[in-house]
């Protein structure tokens, strides 16, 4: 019998948050975006994961997560190489800028990171070869694999929220017209007059989310709509890295209830 000692032993030896990967359990991982594969779109397609649509696969560590040191990179699955830099990217949402600098690491290999000021680039990690056989990604501070880390699923979503977030059901991709549940919702006393609806994000955001893309829960239009489909002449968003305010101006039905969906987005 395992004793409770033996438990704390291997507690200290394994702790929680070892892995600078989010969402890196590829057999069952979170996919906002509604895209069905890994490699199914040119840009971010799982969360967190960035395909450049012809051969490689990144995640970007944020540079607040990457401390100086030595790290270890693990991963199932065969037929797959890895690599690795740090750097300052200047765009938004486009995966690593530039496909040069990455040194390779073999599965179970180490790298080191030493930067005269910590914190002050962005760790990718680069994959290709068969990625459809990836999975159980790890990069961990040590020089020694541990066995992958299973975080619960809520505290998995919530690190991705960090990077993106919609107001869609998680197995709603975002559309047009796919309907009320968890969408923002507003109303109007009179017709014409503007209204606002503000949502409170469930985490804060890396950075003021951009871009943020407004879905109507009834039509095909990108906009608010109310209960009949009818839509005001405008929209306007306000965003900060906590909160999301909409606000319909224009010609508004009055008296009922409006109703919008969002996502939000602040990739690396």
């Amino acid at each position: 019998m395992t004793t409770a000692a033996e438990l704390a032993s291997y507690a200290s030896n394994f702790p929680s948050f070892r892995n600078r990967i989010i969402n890196g359990n590829l057999s069952n991982p979170i996919k906002q975006r509604g895209i069905s594969t890994i490699t199914g779109a040119t840009g971010y397609t799982y969360d967190r994961w960035y395909y450049d649509g012809a051969t490689y696969l990144y995640q970007g560590i944020e540079d607040k997560n990457v401390n100086n040191g030595t790290y270890v990179i693990s991963w199932e699955g065969s037929g797959i190489n890895a690599a690795w830099k740090v750097s300052t990217d200047t765009t938004a949402s486009n995966g690593p800028d530039a496909t040069t600098g990455f040194t390779s690491v073999s599965n179970g290999g180490t790298f080191t990171v030493n930067e005269g000021t910590e914190y002050s680039k962005h760790l990718w990690i680069r994959f290709d070869g068969t990625l459809a056989n990836l999975d159980k990604v790890m990069v961990e501070e040590g020089t020694v694999a541990t066995p992958f880390e299973h975080r619960p699923i809520g505290v998995e979503l919530g690190l991705c929220q960090r990077y993106y977030f919609k107001t869609f059901n998680q197995s709603d991709a975002p559309a047009q017209a796919v309907g009320l549940s968890g969408s923002l919702v507003g109303s109007s006393a009179v017709n014409n007059i503007s209204f606002t609806s503000t949502m409170k994000l469930p985490v804060s955001m890396r950075t003021t989310p951009n871009p943020i893309t407004l879905y109507s829960t009834t039509n095909s239009n990108s906009n608010w709509s109310d209960q009949s489909g009818n839509q005001p002449t405008s929209a306007v968003v306000v965003a900060g890295e906590n909160a999301i305010s909409v606000r319909a101006t224009g010609s508004i039905t009055g008296g009922g209830a409006h109703s919008i969906h969002i996502t939000s987005e602040a990739e690396l």
